[in-house]
């Protein structure tokens, strides 16, 4: 793991893994609190790194020191229950030899609804009030001297090099509960504005990158920045349309300004551009609906039915739309 001045989360994160590990590193970027004595008490490896706005730098300087066959990669302020550490004890047991690595969710908690949050039903005593969570799938346990590091200098990732790599990982149901995103309000804006400007230097770095400028996108709306979020999803479907549907998240703008003749055009250009997936097409129905137009609304439901016919939201969209005709 990485740390910088995480004494209020580092011992309930250990606590919480020290029945599976067998050494714990610690590359620390400078923390000034008592991160590194409470390391210290659980023995593990502390290596002192310069901090360079790349996370994956110092990502995988931990991994360089790790001597194990499996690596666990957890985020200070992340916590698992004794369940999933039992399930983690059994991957690896059980790993066949062609999978390299699994992927947990990770559940950002978060005190306020974001676009895309989750609501929160787990009885985890730590985390239960909480109302609702990011998901994001992260492999975070892979094997050792594959040649396996992360990639990106902010919302970095393993995936990328097991894939170049020819190698497979497989999904999981073990969560990492994670509380990055509920510290106190300082910290967070401290993190919000570090993480805008590796953000953007990654653009500068890579402007071709259609995951480079999606993250920017997203992080202008968590500004409520609108003009430069769509300004860069435009980018980014200007490189690859299909990454992530920026038309339809260009949609979703218009609808939170209520310009509901701009969002049916991008919701529009989105399903043009994306043929094979239901979710545009979806919301161009739903938007139809809205707004009175049951008849245009049927059609393209129909249509998506004919290539999705267990689609769970078409059916129900589909059912509610015959309801009005």
């Amino acid at each position: 793991m990485i740390t910088k001045d995480e004494e209020n989360y580092l011992e309930q994160c250990l606590n919480s893994v020290k029945s599976i590990i067998d050494e714990i590193i610690v590359v620390d970027t400078g923390s000034k609190d008592k991160t590194k004595d409470i390391a210290k008490k659980f023995n593990a490896k502390i290596v002192d790194f310069k901090w360079a706005d790349d996370f994956s730098a110092t990502r995988n300087k931990s991994l360089e020191q790790a001597t194990k066959e499996w690596i666990l990669v957890f985020d200070a302020d992340e916590v698992l229950e004794e369940k999933d550490c039992l399930k983690i004890k059994d991957l690896i047991k059980n790993a066949g030899k062609e999978t390299f690595g699994f992927a947990f969710q990770q559940r950002s908690y978060i005190k306020d609804y974001f676009d895309g949050a989750m609501g929160n039903k787990t009885d985890f005593e730590p985390v239960k009030k909480y109302p609702f969570y990011i998901l994001n799938n992260l492999v975070r346990l892979f094997r050792n001297n594959q040649g396996i590091h992360f990639r990106h200098r902010v919302h970095e990732l393993v995936e990328d090099s097991i894939k170049e790599k020819g190698m497979k990982y497989e999904k999981t149901d073990v969560v990492l509960h994670h509380f990055g995103s509920v510290k106190d309000a300082v910290f967070v804006e401290r993190k919000a504005d570090m993480y805008s400007k590796i953000i953007l230097r990654q653009v500068e770095d890579n402007p071709e990158s259609a995951r480079y400028n999606y993250q920017a996108a997203r992080m202008f709306i968590g500004k409520k920045d609108f003009a430069n979020a769509i300004a860069y999803f435009e980018k980014t479907a200007e490189i690859d349309a299909t990454y992530k549907l920026p038309y339809s998240e260009i949609a979703k703008i218009y609808l939170r300004i209520n310009d509901k003749e701009k969002a049916l055009e991008y919701f529009k250009k989105s399903m043009d551009r994306n043929p094979d997936k239901p979710s545009p097409a979806n919301n161009l129905a739903v938007m139809y609906m809205s707004i009175g137009k049951f008849k245009q609304a049927k059609e393209i439901l129909e249509e998506e039915l004919k290539k999705h016919p267990n689609n769970p939201a078409l059916k129900r969209n589909y059912e509610d739309c015959l309801k009005n005709i």
